[in-house]
């Protein structure tokens, strides 16, 4: 932990020489009274609670199995994934409850109540015994430890993303929201070098058994480490004078929350269409047995890497450009690389592939989110966050499988995902205009 702290510390040191050579005058305070442990903190939770969530899809089939087994032939993989549903549709809930609750009381508080949430998910999932022992109460309760997990998850963007930017320097907030980001990227890592290592140790029957349990296990003994860190962040908190109502702020801000819809949309499609086709594929190639662990470890240490690459860029040469920058690339790249991806089947050039447009879309991540919260006030900056994001992420993420899948098979071709993704990434060039004049009205900086 002090070596994570210490590495984030150097990397988010002032940078006023390097921003005066490009013509940029800044006027930052001469300290940041934000513990670097916190940032640490912030994104080892982060990690922690998205690695659960990565952990259930990549070892779906086991769980298909371990409590869905008279299913399992035909209509098992549908129950689970609709259990995995159900974190989505849990999101607003937790979004809305959660949001609130910071807005009110403090990042900080609403930051515990996602741990504890998140450590009762994962500890419950990795415990809950299979359905030859308790029956239907087996599926009972990994449907309740996906809303729980759901929920927790739906208050955490919003909380943890107001928190950074809010008490960092002000010339670093898409550093901050950047690390934030390379949190999910983490988990990725960690989710995917996890499953490689299950396969290198043990065998498929003890994988099927009781193996595909560990990472949730290692996930649910470190929450409460983070929730002891979380005990410890020093937060500059004063409780608003005037109490908006959640009908209140989301009735206020209608241009900003179908702008903030439109970036998520941008970035979210391609982090879930990777995930799809980790799982089934590129233009009707199959992946090996371990493929989509080598594939997610490698989609992870990309968003790890340019996530805060993006970051850094924000701030350097402003949100904007950066996000555009991203966003054009990944129009220009990604239909040539599914379709190289599609006539070299190997997985060196599947996991390249599939890499590109993941870490293409974080190099925006930081930006975006601190475009979106800044078009909030604070009063109500964190509820606003959590829900656009939970609603964007289950309403565009959460379908962009099935609207691949869908549109292959209606179509008869194996190119949806790409352009999927190219139309996520146009509709940001839509998009942002807008978001900077809601920026120029709100008097936010270096929209």
């Amino acid at each position: 932990m002090r070596l994570l702290s210490t590495m984030l510390a150097g990397l988010v040191q002032p940078r006023n020489s390097m921003r005066r050579a490009f013509g940029r005058s800044i006027d930052a305070p001469t300290e940041t009274h934000f513990q670097k442990s916190v940032l640490a903190t912030v994104v080892l939770a982060n990690a922690l609670e998205f690695f659960d969530y990565f952990a259930y899809t990549i070892f779906a089939k086991f769980i298909t199995r371990t409590f869905f087994p008279y299913a399992a032939a035909n209509h098992g993989l549908l129950l689970v994934l609709g259990t995995f549903a159900a974190g989505f549709l849990s999101r607003p809930i937790g979004a809305l409850l959660i949001g609130t609750h910071a807005d009110r009381a403090g990042r900080k508080p609403a930051l515990l109540l996602t741990s504890a949430l998140a450590t009762a998910g994962s500890l419950s999932l990795a415990v809950i015994p299979g359905f030859s022992m308790i029956g239907i109460f087996a599926p009972a309760g990994v449907l309740l430890c996906r809303v729980l997990q759901g929920v927790a998850i739906g208050g955490e963007m919003g909380s943890s993303g107001a928190l950074l930017i809010e008490n960092c320097r002000a010339d670093q907030k898409c550093l901050y929201a950047g690390w934030l980001m390379a949190g999910q990227g983490l988990a990725l890592l960690a989710a995917g070098v996890c499953g490689l290592s299950l396969y290198g140790l043990l065998s498929s029957t003890q994988i099927e058994r009781w193996g595909w349990r560990v990472p949730f296990l290692v996930a649910s003994s470190l929450i409460p480490v983070q929730i002891y860190l979380r005990r410890n962040i020093s937060e500059r908190w004063q409780p608003p004078l005037v109490r908006q109502s959640a009908i209140t702020v989301i009735s206020q801000y209608r241009a900003q929350w179908l702008v903030a819809a439109v970036l998520i949309f941008g970035g979210t499609v391609p982090t879930y269409v990777a995930s799809f086709t980790t799982m089934f594929g590129v233009g009707g190639t199959t992946p090996s047995t371990t493929s989509p662990f080598f594939t997610t470890a490698v989609v992870g240490s990309t968003t790890l890497v340019l996530s805060v690459v993006g970051g850094l860029m924000g701030d350097l040469f402003g949100r904007t450009r950066t996000i555009l920058f991203a966003r054009g690339l990944t129009m220009v790249f990604v239909l040539p690389a599914f379709g190289y991806a599609a006539s070299h089947a190997n997985p060196l050039s599947f996991a390249g592939v599939i890499a590109l447009f993941a870490g293409l879309s974080s190099l925006a991540g930081g930006p975006i989110i601190v475009a979106i919260l800044e078009m909030f006030p604070v009063q109500g900056r964190a509820l606003s966050m959590s829900i656009v994001y939970s609603i964007g992420v289950a309403l565009f993420g959460g379908s962009a499988p099935f609207v691949v899948a869908s549109a292959n098979s209606l179509l008869g071709i194996d190119s949806a995902a790409g352009w999927y993704v190219f139309l996520s990434a146009a509709s940001t060039f839509i998009s942002i205009p807008f978001a900077v004049s809601i920026g120029n009205t709100a008097s936010t900086p270096d929209l």
